[in-house]
Order: structure tokens, then sequence, then C-alpha cells
């Protein structure tokens, strides 16, 4: 179907692929893993020439064409019809501005502009039943907000397909998504490469995933692939002795108090009733389906949407009174570095720009230099753009700037998900000692079970927007009636 052969990337003389050859077959899907920064997604974006500033030499063939060599007006023709391609974050990839319908229309039209408008409605339903959206069709004048994350990946989904494509490139398209929607999205991408004899290449950093619908297994490590069999993959993932430590440290001081909480939007309900308390040094954990509630709860908790109820901080702390010391004490680092970071800033001017805020800026730059050796960060990297940084790199640098201003309570919204496992495995050590060091208090947001069970001491479970059950680690993880429990198991087959 498409060939790959000697294909080789550089970035101002710096070779990050390295003359890498795969064959991409039909009714087969390909999985390329790798940790952060290896050249996985360049090489996918190479594939369909979508890297700006890069030599790329070597051959793509399709149709016995050399991708490489084609025209970007001969490209145009080709990408969306001939290859689709699934980004990692749909809430990015999506026009916030344009109503679905649209969206997916508009993928049809580009290549088949003299379409009638009764085939072209009928096109946008069958390619929502076909990704089972079913309950969309009626709801195509809806924004990609409006939609859940499982929703809006299925919209990608239908979008990268419009035009029949016969290769279908998927860049990490369940990283974001809870554990049974990654096994709904899964199953679906397997479907349909047999029901539309689709070439797929996945690019994922989950080996679990790989195992259960790779037909090909290629590592990628330092910019060179190696071919591997399921049965090499190697799971390795220790859990941390300090989450019992802290555990044991933490004291009966309630650092905060949630009442009654409660969050609507335009007259919906999203969060009813939530109550629960934390005390100092002890990290909570909480987990939930897509949509749910879970980044409403962090958002209403850090005083970024209305809500009601009371939510008090150390004792009698809350966001009417003393707004901007709260602001101090009360950090974040969210699921998407690429997303959250300044892209107009440097990484100096985005770690210090709390510092000047607060007016803690130090002349010796001190509190920098700390801060950069704590987190494994080379002073290198201080005049750096976000974009000129690996994953990993940049998920160091959304921590340093949440942690250089000394918080008691970090707030961290699916902070490793992007990740691949080994880079995973560091955050989670750094954050460990990042703890040790301040005595800060966690308040960890994940869909993914083994990261809940190395970091929280407690674990609330969120559905429909109540908690439903909140209680410590082991006895949450490991009850067999624990649906999320239950998906991780039916994943991992």
């Amino acid at each position: 179907m498409i060939s790959v052969k000697n294909l080789s990337i550089s970035f101002k003389n710096s070779e990050v692929v390295k003359a890498i050859s795969f064959d991409l077959l039909p009714r087969k899907i390909t999985a390329l893993v790798g940790q952060s920064g290896s050249g996985k997604s360049v090489t996918a974006l190479a594939i369909l020439k979508l890297l700006r500033g890069a030599e790329i030499s070597g051959e793509v063939i399709l149709d016995g064409r050399n991708l490489v060599e084609l025209s970007e007006q001969e490209l145009q023709k080709i990408r969306g019809r001939d290859i689709g391609i699934v980004f990692q974050d749909p809430t990015t990839a999506l026009n916030p501005l344009h109503k679905i319908g649209k969206q997916i229309a508009e993928a049809i039209t580009i290549h088949n502009p003299k379409i009638a408008k009764t085939d072209l409605q009928n096109r946008v339903t069958q390619l929502l039943e076909m990704v089972e959206l079913q309950a969309l069709t009626t709801r195509l004048n809806d924004y990609p907000h409006q939609l859940s994350g499982g929703q809006k990946q299925r919209v990608m989904l239908a979008i990268a397909l419009a035009n029949n494509p016969k290769i279908l490139i998927a860049d990490e398209p369940t990283t974001a998504l809870d554990i049974r929607v990654q096994n709904e999205i899964l199953n679906l991408i397997v479907r349909l490469k047999n029901e539309l004899g689709l070439a797929v290449l996945f690019i994922t950093h989950n080996l679990r995933a790989v195992t259960k619908i790779a037909d090909v297994v290629l590592e990628m490590k330092q910019g060179e692939v190696t071919l591997l069999e399921n049965s090499n993959l190697k799971f390795v993932h220790p859990l941390s002795s300090y989450v019992e430590e802290v555990a044991n440290s933490s004291s009966q001081e309630q650092i905060i108090s949630v009442k009654n909480l409660e969050v609507s939007y335009s007259k919906k309900t999203v969060l009813s009733g939530v109550n629960f308390a934390i005390n100092a040094n002890e990290n909570l954990g909480i987990i939930g389906e897509s949509g749910s509630g879970k980044s409403t709860l962090a958002l209403a908790l850090l005083n970024l949407i209305k809500a009601q109820g009371e939510i008090n901080f150390f004792g009698a702390k809350n966001w009417q009174k003393n707004n901007l010391e709260l602001r101090r004490q009360v950090q974040v680092v969210f699921q998407d570095p690429f997303a959250s970071l300044n892209p107009r800033m440097t990484v100096q001017e985005i770690i210090e720009e709390g510092l000047i805020i607060h007016k803690l800026r130090n002349n010796d730059d001190s509190s920098l230099k700390l801060i950069l050796d704590n987190l494994n960060l080379s002073s290198d990297l201080l005049n750096r753009y976000p974009h000129q940084l690996s994953g990993g790199q940049r998920q160091r640098v959304a921590i340093a700037r949440a942690i250089i201003l000394q918080p008691k309570i970090l707030i961290l919204d699916e902070p490793t998900s992007a990740l691949d496992y080994v880079t995973q495995e560091q955050i989670l050590q750094l954050l460990a000692s990042v703890q040790k060091q301040q005595k800060i208090t966690y308040i960890l947001i994940s869909h993914d079970l083994e990261v809940i069970a190395q970091i929280a001491d407690r674990v609330a479970v969120i559905k429909n927007g109540a908690i439903v059950e909140i209680d410590s680690k082991n006895k949450i993880l490991t009850s067999p009636q624990n649906p999320y429990t239950q998906s991780l198991v039916e994943l991992f087959k």
C-alpha cells in the first residue's frame, strides 16, 4: 500500500530520523512505539510533508509516486483523500468556531466540490454512523466544546475517513481518553481497518494498547527503527514506595474543605453535591469516565469557573479573600503542556512569569537554577520556545512554572497522559521528589489507574457529576465491583 524507504529527517543539520524503512499493508495495523522525542510523530508528519523547516530525504512510495518529491499542489490532492490522519488532541485539531457538521462536510467538499447537497448530507450521516456516533446525526449544529473527548475523537475519525482513504495515520488517538473510551476507540479502529481495508499507522506510547490491536510493531529509538515481536514488549511499571511514606507523614490538619459544590452550564448541572476534605501532605486521586466532571472539578477548585457551595483552603481562606496569595499557594499543571505554555515566550520567561507577578524574583536567579537542577532541565533550554522541546521537557517546564512559587497545593490534571511510559515514570518520580522537598499536597486527575496507584493515598470516583465513592487507594482500585478497574482489565486482554 505504502512503502517508506531510507527516510531521513533533519532540522538545522541535526538528524532526528535516520534512514528508516517500513511498509504499511492493507488490513494491517503497524504500531510505531518509542519514547517521547524518538521521532514517531515527526515520521508521520514527514509522510504527508507537513514539517516546516525540515530537510526530508528518501522515499515514501504510494501508487508508484514518491511523495517526498511531489509539489505542495500535488500533495494537497493526496492529503485527506488517499491518506487520512487523526491527531492526538481533537480539542485543538477541531476548529472551535465551526459546527461539527460543517467540519465533516468540508472534508468531503475539498476533494469533491461538485457533490450534490443531498449526497453531501447523506455522506455526513453515513460517516457519523460508521464511527458509532448515531446520536450526533441530529446534532450537526453542535460545536466541538459541546462534545465529550471520545465523541470529538470519533468526529476526527469521521473527517479522516471522509474520502475513503487507503491509509489512516493515527497519532496517539487514545492518549487523552479514559480507559473505557480508549477501549471503544481501539475496537473501532480495528473494525474500520477490516471493513474498509485500511492500512493503519498507529503511533502510541501505550504498549498495552499495542498488544491488543497491532499486527506489526516497530520500535523507534533515537531516530532509528527496529521490528519487534509482541512477545518482546516489556511493561515495567514499578510502584513507588513514597506514597506510603506520604500517607504515614500526613497530618490531620485540613488543607481543603469542599461542601455542596455545584457547577452548571446553560441550566445543565455538571457537578452536584460534591463534598470532600483533604489533609496536609495527603494526595487525592480523582477518576471517572470522560465527561464525568473531573476537569470541571479542578477548574472550580481553581476558581476558573463559577461554582456554588463552599471551597475553603487552610481552614479559612477562599477565593473571595486573599486572592493573589491563594493563586501562589494553589497551582496547577494541565494535561497538554503544548497548549498551556505560551508559544511566544521562552522557557525562562515562562518559568519566571509567576515570580514576577508575585514580586518574588531575585536578581541572582538562585530559585531558577535550583528548579532547573531539581527537574533535570538543562540551562541550555532557557532560550528555547515550547515547540523546540520534547513532550517530557515541556511537561517539566510546566511543573517548574508551578513549583517555583512553592505552592502548598498542586492540582495535576492528567499530567502524564501525553507522555511515553519511560518519560511518564520519570515525571512521577520527579513529582515524588518534589513532594518530599516542598511538602506539597497533590490532587491528581487521571484515567490511568497505574498513575493513580503511584500517587494517591485516597481515591474519589466521579460519575455523572457526583462523587459516588471515596476511600483508600487500595480499597477503590482493587474492588472487583469498580467499573474503571474492570475497564482496565478489558483493555489489557
